[in-house]
């Protein structure tokens, strides 16, 4: 039963990520979201990572605005340090904490567009350090870490 639970969270979010960059195709031709959109369609549901909190990040740029110029703004734009405390992907590094990049393929990324996996291809995808380390993330609400 969690599993499908899981699974209906990941479609809708994908069919939301379609509508959106669909409708901003639309009303903003020529902009580059077209060939999002296609790479989207292409790669099918392999585009939303398997990562909990990458998906809850991607809820939350998907959900919260109304607008698909505002979520795709926020979609393409959009940094990890930017993101509110309760979702931002953070790490404790000694007495300190850090925000944490998007590792794929060897490559580091900080930006909310870079979870997505346009070409479908999977891979190790996880949250890294800036060196390209795997990070293990802290829940900035829970009491006892903040």
């Amino acid at each position: 039963m969690q599993k499908l639970l899981e699974n209906a969270k990941e479609l809708n979010t994908y069919k939301r990520l379609l509508q959106v960059l669909g409708e901003y195709s639309d009303k903003f031709p020529a902009t580059g979201v077209d060939k999002m959109f296609n790479s989207a369609l292409e790669a099918g549901m392999k585009v939303i990572p398997k990562d909990k909190r990458a998906q809850e990040i991607l809820n939350h740029v998907l959900f919260v605005k109304k607008t698909s110029a505002a979520i795709t703004q926020e979609l393409l734009n959009m940094r990890f340090s930017g993101l509110p405390m309760d979702i931002r992907p953070v790490y404790k590094v000694g007495n300190r904490k850090k925000v944490a990049f998007w590792g794929r393929g060897g490559k580091i990324y900080d930006k909310v567009v870079s979870l997505l996996d346009m070409t479908g291809e999977g891979g190790v995808m996880s949250f890294v350090d800036e060196a390209g380390n795997k990070v293990e993330l802290i829940d900035l609400m829970d009491k006892e870490e903040a």
